[in-house]
């Protein structure tokens, strides 16, 4: 079935400018202990031992990846490509590994489609990226602070000064401006249109090799961000790098624990699937944070308990909140969805409405499309970070000497006959702002609630 055939997961991938100069940095060292964590961290050269073995693998992926994707050239001249290749064998010698590894993802990314990428970010990899232990929000006006880590022995000293930047909006990375900033990294992702490039930033501008590579920060051991609060004073802090594994815990701002808090905030990611009754709106919220099934309650059980709690209460209005789903298996929601076509009073205009982001992708995309169609819903909030009409099905293979991993897509799927949009566009178009965010509100579903 198409549905089964569109169940892909999404891997990120990233390109980088043509300049592969880097600022100096650190003298090579094969083991860094982080002051954040105490942990052993992996330390770059700052020049690769084995340009060879990187060419031999550049070799590899500049063959294979033409060879195994169902349309590399589709957007993409073969001399170009080349070009590019070749530029970027001529400069291994002279480029640490981390920034082969970059410039091999500007490659792969060339070919200008999400789930075609080099996984730069693998915890698997012996090339492992790591994280500044701070996460980003990238809204309309700006990007900011939403959590900072607090795992390792940092005291709680520090733990108080690190707490400042949350809610903060940054202003520069080194002695570049954030925008400046932004503009450099958007050339890194690999992405169909401008939403994936909006939800991709917080990720790439948290990796201090990225930021090393493109040049922001002479010095990734040492992280130099400014901020500004909300009275508009601006401050400083010196991040180190830290391992993405184990997950690190956070403080997350607004605080879990603050009343009022964003619905969609009040369960971890994890939980892939939950509803809510909202009794004085009589209305179901629904949040589908990925589309895959969890061990400890199937799809089929839950169903049979949301479509019970329908049909023995008051329910006047559904909400299905896609934001941020990346996808999976398209094919799991269908009976949720042929549940809801079946219930008139909720299948109606104004009775069921379906939120979309630029973080919904994949085949969270599939599934808005398919409320869409089927259904009378009206789509809420921004558009796609997926693209309808898009290259997917994957399939990977390894670089020969250093093991990374490369995916690539094998069909195209056409959602949308006779129209290709770079984004699914809801009816209703709401951008979050920090103002909104930090003080806990959502204005999609307030918006939803009161149409």
């Amino acid at each position: 079935m198409f549905e089964k055939a569109m169940s892909f997961v999404l891997i990120f991938s990233g390109l980088i400018t043509h300049d592969f100069s880097l600022p100096n940095s650190r003298p090579p060292s094969d083991l860094l202990v982080s002051r954040t964590t105490g942990q052993p961290q992996t330390q770059f050269h700052s020049v690769t031992a084995d340009p060879e073995k990187w060419r031999e693998d550049l070799r590899f992926l500049a063959t294979e990846l033409p060879r195994r994707h169902v349309n590399f050239f589709h957007d993409l001249s073969p001399d170009e490509f080349q070009r590019a290749v070749d530029e970027l064998d001529a400069a291994i010698p002279t480029m640490s590994d981390h920034a082969i590894i970059v410039g091999m993802v500007r490659i792969v990314a060339m070919a200008r489609e999400a789930h075609t990428s080099l996984d730069w970010g693998g915890i698997d990899s012996r090339y492992p990226f790591r994280i500044y232990p701070i996460d980003f929000l990238n809204l309309k006006d700006g990007l900011f602070v939403k959590a900072i880590t607090l795992s390792g022995p940092a005291t709680n000293r520090g733990r108080v000064r690190y707490r400042r930047a949350l809610g903060a909006r940054v202003v520069r990375i080194g002695d570049t401006d954030i925008e400046s900033a932004k503009s450099a990294i958007a050339a890194l992702i690999a992405t169909e249109n401008q939403a994936w490039v909006t939800a991709r930033i917080p990720a790439f501008i948290n990796s201090p090799e990225i930021l090393h590579g493109l040049g922001l920060l002479p010095d990734m051991e040492q992280g130099r961000f400014t901020f500004e609060d909300s009275r508009g004073e601006q401050f400083e802090f010196i991040f180190t790098p830290v391992a993405r594994t184990p997950p690190p815990s956070t403080i997350q701002f607004p605080f879990i624990s603050r009343i009022p808090i964003q619905l969609y905030r009040t369960r971890p990611s994890s939980q892939f699937y939950w509803f809510e009754y909202l009794e004085n709106a009589r209305t179901i919220y629904f949040q589908y944070n990925r589309c895959s099934e969890m061990s400890s309650l199937p799809f089929a059980n839950f169903l049979q308990q949301f479509v019970s709690f329908i049909d023995t209460h008051d329910v006047q209005r559904l909400v299905v909140d896609l934001r941020n789903n990346p996808g999976g298996n398209s094919a799991i929601l269908q009976p949720l969805i042929n549940a809801v076509v079946s219930r008139p009073h909720i299948n109606q205009r104004g009775s069921l409405f379906v939120a979309i982001n630029e973080g919904t992708a994949s085949s969270g995309v599939l599934n808005a499309i398919d409320f869409q169609r089927r259904t009378q819903a009206i789509l809420i909030g921004g558009p796609t970070g997926g693209k309808p009409n898009s290259y997917g099905e994957i399939r990977s293979f390894n670089l020969p000497n250093s093991g990374i991993r490369v995916v690539y897509s094998t069909r195209f799927f056409q959602l949308l006959p006779g129209a290709d949009p770079p984004s699914l566009m809801p009816n209703i178009l709401i951008e979050l702002s920090s103002t909104d965010y930090f003080a806990g509100r959502d204005p999609v579903l307030e918006s939803a609630l009161a149409f």
